[in-house]
């Protein structure tokens, strides 16, 4: 999935494996968005206080190298050559996904290196009748440039993280 985000005139968004439920109670969703200080997205969701998801289709595998191995901090307009429209509150939504949330911050847990959000759904649609891409499908299909690109820059990511994150002392 992508999680997005809006903070002035700007809008990002980046892959994320850090969205899980935390409500069981119909009538009131909510979720846990983990988002990584290194990923520019995480300042735009603490500045704005929402975000949006898109729940990507398996034919949207072509969106990992865009939004996945490049970050808006080196890429300037990170968002160029990817098809989106913006939920009311802004935050943008890939065209052609299976499904999109728009959230709103309730509250956020200090990780050290990462900082997670607890979500309102305030917003739910459902565009195709497909089922979505799963993290587990997408390793497997990378072709190997976008491997080895993976790989370098999830060690980047996890030296940075081992500085950062709260752990046992």
């Amino acid at each position: 999935m992508a999680v997005g985000a809006s903070w002035g005139s700007e809008v990002n968004a980046h892959i994320s494996v850090s969205v899980l439920g935390a409500s069981i109670v119909p009538d009131k969703p909510r979720l846990l968005c983990v988002i990584y200080k290194h990923n520019y997205t995480h300042d735009m969701v603490l500045q704005s206080g929402h975000l949006s998801i898109s729940i990507l289709a398996p034919d949207q595998l072509f969106l990992i190298p865009l939004l996945g191995l490049r970050s808006r901090r080196e890429a300037q307009d990170k968002m160029a050559g990817v098809s989106f429209f913006l939920t009311p509150s802004g935050d943008p939504v890939i065209d052609g996904c299976v499904g999109w949330l728009q959230c709103h911050v309730l509250r956020t847990w200090e990780l050290g290196d990462a900082t997670c959000f607890l979500t309102a759904v305030s917003e739910r649609h459902r565009l195709r009748n497909r089922s979505p891409l799963w993290w587990n499908q997408v390793r497997p299909s990378l072709p190997s440039e976008w491997l080895e690109q993976w790989e370098v820059k999830l060690a980047r990511n996890i030296e940075l993280s081992r500085r950062l994150m709260v752990w046992v002392r």
